[in-house]
């Protein structure tokens, strides 16, 4: 068995005072060494890496999306969870971590067709949330039910009952629409935002707080709303991006391609009170994509385009 190689890293992350809840974030341009190690059993072909609640598991999936790995960090050992189509688009964690929902895509007479599904990661069993619907769309989980997005109408799956609720109370969501407008759902309500006009919003997520939306505007770049739909905070160019599970901090892939493949990614994370950015991978050659970070705001998750994973062990040194 190969040993765990860890990356260690020193960030700045510097102070910056507020002039606008609208203003763009400041870059800091703070020198840190790089020195990019991967883990060792997740060395080629896993993608888009998410930490567990606890952050002491992470699941992956395949290049096409086809099913979903789990790698266990006390063991360094990585086993097979299932081998569902499109189960890593959106795989989403209960918040005890003992569940992990996903929904599962094919195509049957030429028409997608989607389900929804959660597994037990202790068991491996496997179950049916809702199975063969068109305009299926999974939107979040929290300890007692998942909810999902059906045409134009949110419900709710009860894991204890089986039960399912259209409109469900006292949740709120943030997601995009069949049609690529950002929605937001309070208590049985919809409505459409689309702060920046309307176009495509993608990688849409509610703060840990559900205070604020993060999402992306094709072209636009990443934005911070409030659940009005004011803007509270411009990301500039940044891709994948994700909250910190506190939500005290954001990271995401700044990447470019020639068209065919990617040519060039750093990883940046960005302080939420601060604004300040900072780039984790500005002196290293990897093309590091689509990051998330751990419970402690300790590690980042990352991979190249190979599919290997990396971690990175922050040490944040505050500097007045």
């Amino acid at each position: 068995m190969k040993n765990r190689l860890y990356l260690f890293l020193m960030i700045g992350i510097i102070s910056l005072f507020m002039n606008s809840c609208v203003e763009k974030t400041t870059v800091s341009t703070s020198k840190t060494k790089i020195d990019n190690k991967m883990i060792s059993t997740l060395d080629k072909d896993f993608y888009k890496a998410k930490f567990s609640p606890a952050s002491d598991k992470i699941i992956v999936t395949s290049p096409d999306d086809k099913g979903l790995f789990i790698y266990d960090f006390k063991e360094d050992a990585t086993g097979r969870l299932n081998s569902k189509s499109g189960a890593g688009i959106k795989p989403l964690f209960t918040p005890d971590g003992k569940l992990v929902v996903f929904q599962s895509n094919e195509f049957k007479n030429r028409r997608r067709i989607t389900s929804i599904y959660y597994q037990n990661l202790n068991t491996l069993v496997l179950k049916p949330v809702v199975e063969n619907k068109r305009n299926l769309k999974l939107l979040d989980t929290d300890a007692k039910n998942v909810y999902y997005l059906e045409g134009d109408n949110v419900y709710a799956y009860n894991f204890d009952s089986g039960e399912i609720m259209e409109n469900p109370p006292n949740v709120i969501l943030a997601y995009t629409d069949n049609n690529l407008n950002l929605v937001v759902y309070k208590n049985g309500v919809k409505k459409i935002l689309n702060p920046q006009g309307k176009g495509n919003y993608i990688w849409v997520s509610i703060s840990p707080g559900k205070n604020q939306i993060l999402y992306n505007k094709a072209g636009k770049g990443t934005f911070i709303a409030d659940l009005s739909g004011k803007t509270v905070m411009d990301l500039g160019r940044l891709h994948a991006a994700v909250w910190s599970k506190d939500g005290k901090y954001i990271v995401g892939m700044n990447d470019f391609d020639d068209g065919q493949k990617y040519t060039k990614s750093d990883i940046l994370m960005i302080n939420t009170k601060t604004k300040s950015k900072s780039n984790l991978t500005e002196n290293s050659d990897v093309i590091a994509l689509y990051p998330d970070i751990d419970k402690n705001n300790n590690k980042v998750i990352y991979q190249n385009e190979e599919g290997r994973i990396y971690l990175m062990e922050l040490k944040k040194n505050h500097k007045k």
